[in-house]
């Protein structure tokens, strides 16, 4: 009997198997049988044959007696031929009777596998019929695996139909895909023609507003030489006439006090960055140049002691977030919303890198110590690593948690800390890209996050009105800073430390400047010198001059 075969591993598979073991006992039962009545009917034939010998050995027995008897009473002469037949005759019976007993035997022998055949019967018998048992129970599983089967058989035909009905229903969304992503193209077409005369529109306006630039710094190089003219004929009315100025006032030297940082006391001179709205900004390590970006695509470079422009550096197709200056003052940084971190050579003015491959705002941007990489931070929530020279990416980091800030923790940039809206911060591996430590420090978003030189202390900043000076080994918090009425901006408020980290300066939303001691915690003093909230305030390198900026375009000088 042949069996369709069904798919490996099933019920069907398990029944089939059995009863293709069953067909093969019951052969081997029946071929069992066969050979037993076989040998039965050979039995039955020897013995019947040697029933027949036997009677034919008497027979023969009787007459050669019988003759023998009647040659014996004859003459003389023929005694010896009768001798010599009787010989004969009874060799014959001799022969004949071993055959019988080997006829014998051998029926003995047939008897006795005839007895053992019958008992392989029986003990086959019995297996049968507890095998017909097992058939019996198994054709009732067999049974209820087919009402079972007719039971899946029908959900898999209702499972079917509803699988058109989907099928169905797939085709017509694709065929609303296939329109929508027409419709897309044609957007996308017209798009990118938008994007190119936008593209020729924001060159004809750069270039526009680079000419105005050099005009308006010609003009302001002549009103200094005036000015200057103007002080050396009247010290008193030309101190008098910078007051008045809303562009510069001037500066007294700067004098290195061996005692290290002061607390800055009182404005000294101011810059007009001639910017609606100013975001962040940066010092050389040497404390000659000073770097304003903001609002406007363009970033300016200013003379930081005399408050002259000195570049004003275009590339930025949007408003620059964050500025940065390598240690070794040869290149600018800045983090654009244009999704981009862009690259300046400070000799020169010239652009020379553009970092392009995050998909949202860039919201700050760092070098290392020897500047060969540049950290940047997106609102894609990404922190990227670039090799400086080639302009590539060699790592991303996922932050998950949006951030505002990120600080270098060391010369090589391995490890660095990132300031978290979730009112964290964490520390991570640059190299492996795993977070190393993590702890929620304040209770409102974290805006800044300012290291020291070593790398082994944090400043931070938070929307619930305190500074943190933090452990970075131990995440433990080492002094809390705080003030009445100290209320730092949600979008820009960055907090810094003086370079001997004895001094921690933070402005307010209100226009004031917040100076605190960073071993005790205590408010040293605060300065209301703003007229617009504070975005971002630095000391320079010699600790004895502070820089402040405001939102609303100027920046202050202080000492």
């Amino acid at each position: 009997m042949a069996h369709t075969k069904p798919a490996p591993g099933g019920w069907e598979a398990r029944i089939i198997l059995q009863l293709d073991q069953r067909e093969v006992r019951v052969a081997t039962v029946a071929k069992v049988i066969h050979s037993y009545n076989r040998l039965a009917g050979k039995v039955g034939e020897f013995a019947s044959h040697s029933r027949t010998l036997e009677a034919r050995s008497r027979e023969q027995g009787e007459r050669m007696l019988e003759s023998f008897q009647h040659n014996s009473s004859g003459l003389g002469n023929s005694s010896g031929g009768n001798m010599r037949g009787s010989s004969l005759a009874q060799q014959r019976i001799a022969d004949l009777e071993r055959e019988v007993e080997a006829l014998k035997e051998e029926r003995t022998v047939l008897y006795r596998s005839q007895g053992t055949n019958a008992q392989r019967l029986l003990d086959l018998s019995d297996q049968m019929r507890e095998n017909d048992d097992r058939m019996r129970q198994q054709e009732l599983e067999i049974s209820d695996s087919h009402e079972a089967l007719r039971r899946t058989n029908s959900k898999i035909n209702d499972m079917q139909d509803t699988l058109k009905e989907k099928d169905g229903t797939i085709q017509i969304l694709q065929d609303e895909m296939s329109a929508l992503q027409l419709e897309i193209a044609q957007i996308e077409e017209r798009c990118g023609r938008l994007q190119a005369e936008n593209d020729d529109l924001v060159r004809r306006w750069l270039k526009k507003m680079n000419d105005e630039a050099e005009k308006v710094n010609d003009v302001t190089h002549e009103l200094e030489l005036i000015k200057r003219k103007s002080a050396a004929l009247s010290p008193r009315l030309g101190m008098a006439a910078a007051f008045e100025d809303d562009h510069y006032f001037g500066l007294s030297p700067i004098s290195v006090r061996h005692g290290g940082s002061v607390a800055p006391r009182s404005a000294v001179g101011k810059i007009d960055a001639r910017m609606e709205e100013l975001h962040s900004i940066a010092l050389t390590s040497n404390g000659e140049l000073l770097a304003v970006g903001g609002q406007s695509s363009t970033v300016k470079v200013f003379d930081a002691a005399t408050g002259d422009s000195v570049y004003s550096l275009t590339g930025c197709l949007k408003g620059v977030n964050h500025v940065e200056i390598s240690s070794d003052n040869s290149m600018l940084l800045a983090a654009s919303s244009d999704h981009t971190a862009r690259i300046w050579k400070l000799d020169t003015g010239r652009h020379w890198k553009s970092l392009t491959g995050h998909i949202g705002s860039v919201v700050t941007a760092k070098f290392n110590i020897d500047g060969s990489r540049v950290f940047t931070y997106s609102q894609d929530r990404t922190v990227k690593v670039w090799d400086t020279q080639r302009g590539l990416c060699i790592k991303t980091l996922f932050t998950v948690s949006s951030c505002h800030d990120i600080a270098i923790l060391d010369s090589e940039g391995r490890r660095l800390v990132t300031a978290h809206m979730d009112n964290s911060i964490r520390i991570w591996d640059t190299v492996s890209g795993k977070k190393l430590q993590e702890a929620a420090i304040h209770k409102e978003q974290v805006m800044s996050v300012w290291a020291n030189r070593t790398g082994t202390r944090v400043l931070t900043n938070s929307c619930d009105g305190t500074l943190k000076f933090v452990d970075t080994a131990t995440m433990d918090v080492l002094t809390v800073m705080s003030a009445s009425g100290y209320r730092p901006s949600r979008n820009w408020a960055r907090a810094s430390l003086s370079p001997d980290e004895r001094y921690a300066m933070a402005g307010s939303i209100d226009g004031k400047l917040y100076v605190w001691d960073v071993n005790s915690g205590d408010l040293v003093r605060s300065l209301d010198i703003h007229k617009s909230a504070v975005c971002d305030s630095l000391w320079d390198p010699t600790g004895a001059r502070v820089y402040s900026a405001e939102k609303g375009r100027y920046i202050m000088m202080l000492q």
